[in-house]
């Protein structure tokens, strides 16, 4: 069986561009075509010499088989399987798409020249199976997807963005770094992404980037030092927990939560006080996320009167998960630690924790006494349906 039958009949038309020391098997079907059809005209010319057929029937006998004969041909030249370069410049844009994916897949640098051509192409479909062509090349075609980062068109410049994340090259960052600028801020959130795909060494540009006087970059940093997630970053990312722009705070804390070590965790506790509201939520958020390693600094953050709220509210919500670290706190001599240990137990219906409010009623410091007796009050209330 030829090797061109036996692959359509197995299902797999790719192999007929298989190439050996015979002709291509496309020339071999174009033959067969004509084969085929000249053995059609030559059996009905037979049969009109023979009067078993008449002349308008043979002629118009003739013009099917012509018809058929230019349909085949004109469909084995468009199949973009014969030629992906030169099937890049075809009328149909479907034969174009799959040309650019077939080029991708080669891996062939000389194919960065024609792809980048296709960026341009009239066809959407094209230009992003260009762009993808371009990354699955990777290093080879690191200059054309750099150039596409200044790019008048903001769909091919957020494209490059992601393109260059996913090829890694560390060439790359100070381009990208240069996009946590752009004016769209899709844009600059790809390239911040992008940069933190390629990892750690991308953590002095986005260092850089933390101190920026721009409120949008300083953002886009905190977002890829969070995806970095190297303790390397925590430095850039403590800078920021002091930021004037509430949204560059609140990533901020989201990045130090991904991060999670006993610097991060530190920082993280510094913004359970911070003055907005979104930003403590963020921060509980993070540090419940880190989990039960983090308690213990959090219980730190109860030393201070004014600002225990936060550190109670995120070790309530960590629940029991935190229950040895709040245990062994009951015993600290510092009694603003103790009391809020008590209230996060009691909640929770701990005896220890009732136990110690209890306790705190007798406490020498007034205040100590008035926190223990409002947070006993509340739970009753609570008890009783809210009633007075």
């Amino acid at each position: 069986m030829p090797s061109w039958l036996s692959s359509v009949l197995h299902g797999k038309p790719d192999h007929f561009l298989v190439r050996g020391p015979h002709l291509p098997v496309m020339a071999d079907l174009r033959w067969a075509i004509v084969g085929a059809s000249l053995l059609f005209i030559g059996a009905q010319i037979v049969l009109v010499l023979s009067g078993r057929i008449s002349l308008p029937l043979f002629l118009l006998s003739l013009l099917f088989v012509a018809a058929l004969f230019v349909a085949g041909v004109l469909y084995l030249r468009q199949r973009p399987e014969k030629d992906p370069l030169r099937n890049l410049k075809s009328h149909d844009p479907g034969a174009r798409y799959l040309a650019a994916k077939a080029l991708g897949e080669s891996g062939d640098p000389a194919a960065v020249g024609p792809l980048e051509k296709a960026l341009a192409d009239s066809d959407e479909g094209v230009r992003w199976a260009a762009l993808d062509a371009l990354g699955a090349i990777g290093t080879p075609a690191l200059p054309v997807l750099v150039g596409l980062l200044t790019s008048e068109d903001v769909d091919l410049r957020w494209g490059a963005a992601v393109t260059l994340g996913e090829v890694g090259d560390p060439a790359a960052v100070g381009p990208l770094g240069s996009a946590l600028g752009d004016p769209d801020r899709y844009v600059r959130t790809r390239a911040a992404l992008a940069l933190a795909a390629i990892g750690r060494p991308a953590c002095d540009v986005l260092t850089s980037a933390a101190s920026s006087s721009d409120p949008e970059i300083r953002w886009a940093a905190a977002l890829a030092l969070g995806r970095v997630a190297s303790p390397e970053c925590v430095p850039a990312l403590r800078a920021l927990r002091v930021d004037p722009d509430p949204q560059v705070r609140w990533k901020t804390a989201e990045a130090l939560g991904a991060i999670g070590n006993e610097e991060a965790v530190a920082t993280l506790v510094v913004l359970l006080a911070d003055p907005d509201p979104r930003v403590r939520t963020g921060t509980v958020d993070a540090l419940v996320g880190i989990g039960p390693k983090a308690a213990a600094e959090v219980i730190e953050g109860l030393k201070t009167r004014e600002s225990r709220f936060g550190p109670v509210d995120t070790l309530t919500e960590m629940k029991m998960s935190a229950g040895p670290a709040l245990h062994a706190a009951l015993t600290r001599k510092t009694p603003w630690v103790r009391i809020g240990v008590a209230m996060v137990l009691a909640e929770e219906g701990d005896e220890a924790g009732t136990a110690a409010l209890f306790a705190a009623l007798d406490d020498p410091n007034p205040d100590v006494r008035d926190a223990a007796r409002q947070t006993l009050s509340a739970g009753l209330r609570r008890e009783n349906g809210g009633a007075e």
